[in-house]
């Protein structure tokens, strides 16, 4: 069988790609750590409800990059990991952007979002909006995920999941007032 492999391939950590992902981060301010060996960095924000840990990689041989965020909040209860993975695919069902996945194993809900650019040239917009969609979106369940984990029994069963998706009052900055008032 032939070596598809490269004979010259530059390390991922080298990358175009990679350089453009630290680029952006460096111009925002935000603290980051790279993976030795990896085109990996790891980040963690504070956000509205939840301290938002995640870690975003460059694939320069797709000319890729992936955001992904891990919520700290686990369950190995049937139940609630069973509610878990319901209000992770009813969140999927309003998603342009990215998608949120459920570890079944560890109880884990995870989001995810990944985009492909023509070139390694990464534009530094899209690299920044896959970072703010990727915080807001596990910001914006975290609350969903405490009220399952503090539910059990009938309680848990009769969590009225898309009704508390609709609560403007779990949303980050819903009780901020734009431009001053109403």
């Amino acid at each position: 069988m032939e070596n598809v492999e490269s004979t010259n391939p530059i390390a991922e950590e080298k990358s175009a790609l990679f350089a453009a992902v630290k680029k952006v981060f460096a111009a925002e301010g935000w603290d980051f750590h790279e993976i030795p060996g990896r085109a990996v960095i790891q980040a963690g924000f504070e956000a509205h409800h939840t301290r938002v840990e995640l870690h975003v990689q460059a694939f320069p041989a797709l000319n890729a990059v992936s955001v992904v965020s891990e919520s700290p909040l686990t369950t190995s209860d049937p139940a609630q990991r069973e509610r878990f993975a319901e209000l992770v695919l009813r969140a999927n069902q309003n998603l342009t952007v990215g998608n949120f996945e459920m570890d079944w194993d560890t109880g884990r809900v995870l989001f995810r979002a990944t985009n492909l650019f023509p070139s390694e040239a990464a534009d530094p917009e899209i690299v920044r909006g896959l970072v703010h969609t990727t915080i807001l979106e596990m910001d914006r369940l975290s609350p969903l995920l405490v009220l399952i984990l503090q539910a059990s029994g009938p309680a848990l069963a009769g969590l009225n999941l898309p009704e508390l998706m609709s609560r403007l009052d779990l949303l980050p900055g819903a009780n901020d007032s734009p431009g001053g008032g109403a």
